[in-house]
C-alpha cells in the first residue's frame, strides 16, 4: 500500500498509509493527515487514488509545492515525489517500499 513518510525538521515523525478515495492535508482536526503549523491551511491538500494512481492537490492560500515546484493543478504523484506544507516534507512512497527504519537495519556485506 502506497503511503507518505512525514518528516518535521528533517526527523521522520510518522509514515501515514494512503487508504480511501481521497484524503485530506491540513490543520481541521477533520482531515486524515494534520499538521500542526500555522502557516498550514485548515484544509490545505487532498490526496485522490484513482485507477492505482495518487494525486495532489493544494486548496490552501499558502500553496503546496511537489519537489520544489508550486502545484498549479492536480499532479499525478510519482514514487519519491517531495510534497513540502509549510514545515512539513511528506515522501510518496509507492506500494511495498521499504521504510526508513528497514532501510536502517540491512548490512553492508564486504565484496568478495
Amino acid at each position: 500500500m502506497a503511503r507518505l513518510d512525514l518528516y518535521v525538521n528533517y526527523s521522520l515523525q510518522a509514515s501515514i498509509k494512503l487508504e480511501g478515495d481521497r484524503i485530506e492535508l491540513g490543520r481541521d482536526p477533520q482531515c486524515e493527515v494534520q499538521l500542526a503549523d500555522a502557516r498550514v491551511s485548515r484544509r490545505h491538500a487532498t490526496i485522490a487514488a484513482h485507477q492505482g494512481a495518487h494525486t495532489i492537490e493544494n486548496l490552501g492560500r499558502n500553496g503546496t509545492r511537489v519537489n520544489g515546484e508550486p502545484l498549479t493543478a492536480p499532479h499525478r504523484l510519482r514514487a519519491g515525489d517531495a510534497i513540502f506544507i509549510a514545515s512539513n516534507i511528506l515522501i510518496y512512497q509507492a506500494d511495498g517500499a521499504p521504510t526508513e527504519e528497514a532501510l536502517a537495519t540491512q548490512l553492508d556485506l564486504p565484496a568478495d
